[in-house]
């Protein structure tokens, strides 16, 4: 995983502190956050984060965070400690992250890009850096909606359906 991998752009909810525990993976400044918890009855099992796995946040599934504002806190050999993490929480529907595209070759022109607009996807992390998975099988329960983009670049924006900020209640 790399720092700066996603950005936040215009209007967020703002940075907040969240709970990291020891030792989970180590999660670096620009890199998609999650609830590592289920809701139970409204409750959280567990009120700790960890960086985003590949292949989310799921709809109902996932309790996506927000974006890490900073690094998590590590010793000396590399451990993580339980610390806060400051992490940009987004605005459902409305807060653009931005990101590059998995494929860029299949978003490097404005005709190609228009393809994907309003397309649910989700982020991927099979190459150590977090892009958006643009070709994935689109499914009703991808958490983020491409709304945009710089083709020449390769980057994509997406937002966060307000669905993906809270997992249901069993």
């Amino acid at each position: 995983m790399a720092r700066g991998d996603i950005s936040v752009i215009g209007v967020s909810g703002g940075a907040r502190p969240y709970r990291v525990a020891a030792s989970v993976t180590r999660g670096y400044a620009g890199e998609p956050i999650r609830f590592n918890s289920t809701l139970i009855s409204g409750v959280m099992t567990l009120n700790t984060v960890v960086a985003m796995e590949d292949a989310k946040p799921a709809i109902a599934t996932d309790i996506f965070v927000g974006i890490a504002q900073e690094d998590m806190k590590v010793t000396a050999a590399g451990v993580v400690v339980a610390s806060d993490l400051n992490v940009v929480v987004p605005i459902g529907h409305t807060t653009r992250l931005r990101g590059k595209a998995k494929d860029t070759t299949t978003i490097d022109t404005d005709a190609e890009l228009r393809t994907y607009l309003g397309d649910a996807v989700l982020f991927d992390l099979t190459s150590s850096v977090y892009t958006f998975d643009q070709d994935a099988a689109s499914a009703d329960t991808n958490g983020l909606t491409i709304v945009g983009g710089i083709p020449h670049r390769g980057l994509l924006d997406v937002t966060v359906d307000s669905r993906a900020l809270r997992a249901d209640v069993s």
